[in-house]
């Protein structure tokens, strides 16, 4: 195995004969192994000048394009530099625009900066404490500083909301660390307190910022810190000489959970876990020690393997979908789950189980087009490195992360990595479990349906309508990020962008909501339609997976036609962004009634985009087994 020098002399030389695409997989490997801030400044620093193009590999996805910004209070020329080998390990090709030393009020304040300039998705502004202290005056007291807080606070508020106004991307900011040189310039302990208590308020107070505000985000630096093991904020030697005012292990760690956010605004969030069982939520093997000879318990070792399962459960609770795939007997593990009394997970937990003797990965396929969701949405867990190693080389979309020989560290191992992690959860998130559950209830009212039809008619399918309110704007969003599969152009929006639109009367955004015989599916779609005085154009269509193979799409594209017509609309134009995940919608236009009119394959956004027209001519029949309402004959009912 070699060590950093030599992976960055392989990597180096990769670059100066063109094979980094061809050996991208290494490379991002080599990443993902050496969590290390030094390592990932030099891998940087030379993939800085790297085209998009020789970064590119044919046998694997696209890399997703981001706009970043990094702003400062003091030097942090290496944050971009560490934040671009873990963009790019995680399939993200960053676009960085990196403001000047200090400039960060200059940039958020001023409406023509390079910042607003770029629009970028994701602005990160990295403050440090003499972003306050700087402001104090010669001789301070614990007054003054209370009075410089308040005023970095007031300050950072009238920025956020210049930022809102000119930039509809998520605004990261940090809580920022106070330095033992500032706490030890009192010498009595009772004004050390009010210094500690002073610095805490005004961290609340940035905390609350993530409250009143939807496109901001706080990273907890002491979380951070602890989580990476981080010792020193700075070296007095280079904060003297290059106001180097946080160190490079602290940028890291700011660094690495940037990474976590940029997935989340790009629809990479995963959506279920896959659990092995023998030796990964309990200790022993079931099938031969019996369920009273495995670890699990009030005691070590089985302790650990109850914390784990409570964690497990903490992620199910916030709607992340669990499924099982053990070789195992599948009563065996039924038996499990249902009669050992320190079992934190019940089989009411779990969405899917594939227990029996066939390889894991194909199980593991099994789950992904049960469940009807991407290989790229599963997070795979197991003890063995066999089968870890199997997994990813079958199925190389899957996550498979290391699991550390000792148990005790499963639980950090897992949630660290932030792989479910949201900007904001939403009531249809923490429904999800069941509503996945009920989905197999309605596979077996299909098996035994004489016919489809049958079985739709039977389903007394209800759609409604909402509006984008304040209520329904966090999923509707959600929805745009998280979409996938039936995503017409993938265009991703914060819940900012779909206010703005909104608002502006020049669209109309709405959502809808669908339930049937089983329960209440929740707000499964949104389209968002730009209007003009005679013609419509469908900026975007979206709809969960889940209720494919229903027809409720034809139901809604219907009432947009129908409602353009009444409008006196001559046109409706919609548009199709291929992608590797929504080729399932490919001919969603034509099939309903649209003519293709145009191939944009110069878009200087999208890239290669179709476009169709419907002229009203031809506008789908009603979908017969399906019971549709408007907002205004909902809130009737």
């Amino acid at each position: 195995m070699m060590n950093n020098k030599e992976l960055i002399a392989s990597i180096r030389q990769m670059k100066n004969d063109g094979s980094l695409g061809a050996n991208r997989q290494k490379i991002v490997s080599a990443i993902k192994t050496n969590r290390d801030a030094m390592f990932s400044e030099k891998i940087g620093y030379m993939l800085k000048s790297v085209a998009h193009e020789a970064w590119q590999a044919a046998d694997v996805q696209p890399l997703k394009p981001l706009k970043v910004a990094v702003l400062s209070s003091f030097t942090s020329d290496s944050f971009p530099l560490m934040l671009r080998p873990l963009l790019l390990s995680d399939g993200i090709w960053p676009e960085v625009y990196a403001a000047g030393f200090n400039q960060y009020v200059y940039e958020l304040m001023n409406t023509g900066s390079g910042l607003y300039e770029m629009s970028p998705q994701l602005t990160v502004c990295l403050l440090d404490e003499h972003a306050v202290t700087e402001e104090l005056p010669r001789d301070w007291d614990a007054a003054d500083l209370e009075l410089a807080c308040e005023r970095k606070l007031e300050q950072l508020k009238q920025l956020i909301g210049i930022y809102h106004e000119q930039c509809k991307g998520l605004l990261v900011l940090n809580t920022v660390p106070l330095t033992s040189v500032t706490y030890n310039a009192k010498i009595d302990y009772k004004t050390k307190a009010k210094i500690s208590r002073i610095w805490r308020s005004f961290n609340i107070g940035l905390l609350d910022l993530a409250n009143a505000w939807s496109q901001v985000i706080i990273m907890d630096t002491e979380i951070l810190l602890q989580e990476h093991q981080v010792a020193k904020l700075s070296d007095p030697r280079l904060a003297q000489y290059g106001s180097f005012h946080l160190s490079q292990d602290v940028l890291f760690a700011y660094a690495s959970e940037s990474v976590k956010v940029a997935r989340g605004i790009l629809g990479m969030t995963k959506k279920c876990l896959v659990l092995d069982l023998d030796n990964t939520l309990w200790g022993g093997i079931v099938g031969d020690d019996g369920i009273n000879g495995v670890h699990l318990g009030d005691s070590a070792p089985g302790k650990i393997f109850v914390d784990f399962q409570k964690a497990i459960r903490q992620l199910k609770n916030q709607g992340v979908l669990l499924a099982v795939s053990s070789k195992n007997e599948e009563s065996v593990v039924r038996e499990m789950f249902e009669e050992h009394p320190h079992m934190q997970l019940g089989l009411e937990d779990i969405v899917i189980i594939r227990a029996n003797w066939d390889p894991k990965h194909e199980n593991i396929k099994t789950i992904a087009s049960t469940l009807n969701i991407g290989l790229d949405s599963l997070v795979f867990i197991d003890d063995n490195p066999f089968e870890r190693n199997l997994v990813r080389d079958s199925l190389s979309d899957v996550t498979v992360p290391e699991l550390p020989q000792d148990p005790s560290y499963y639980v950090d191992s897992l949630l660290s990595a932030g792989w479910f992690n949201l900007n904001k959860l939403t009531s249809t998130d923490l429904d999800r479990t069941n509503q996945y559950k009920l989905e197999v209830e309605r596979e077996q009212l299909k098996q035994s349906s004489g016919s489809i039809e049958d079985y739709l008619h039977s389903l007394d399918i209800q759609v409604n309508l909402v509006p984008a309110n304040a209520f329904n704007l966090p999923r509707l969003a959600q929805l745009t990020v998280r979409t996938n599969q039936f995503n017409m152009t993938s265009r991703r929006y914060q819940e900012s962008e779909i206010e703005q639109l909104e608002n502006s009367g020049a669209y109309w955004v709405f959502g809808f909501q669908t339930k049937d015989r089983f329960g209440d599916y929740g707000l499964i779609g949104c389209v968002l339609v730009e209007k003009s005085e005679t013609a419509w154009r469908i900026d975007n269509f979206m709809m969960s997976c889940r209720v494919f193979s229903r027809k409720i799409e034809t139901a809604i594209m219907r009432h947009v036609l129908w409602k353009a017509k009444e409008e006196g609309i001559q046109e409706v134009y919609g548009e199709y962004i291929p992608s590797m995940k929504n080729v399932i919608v490919k001919d969603f236009y034509v099939q309903h009634g649209f003519e293709y009119v145009e191939n944009d394959q110069d878009d200087p956004v999208d890239g290669v985009k179709q476009q169709f027209v419907q002229r009203l001519q031809n506008i789908p029949d009603e979908v017969a087994w399906i019971n549709m309402l408007a907002g205004e004959e909902i809130a009737a009912q």
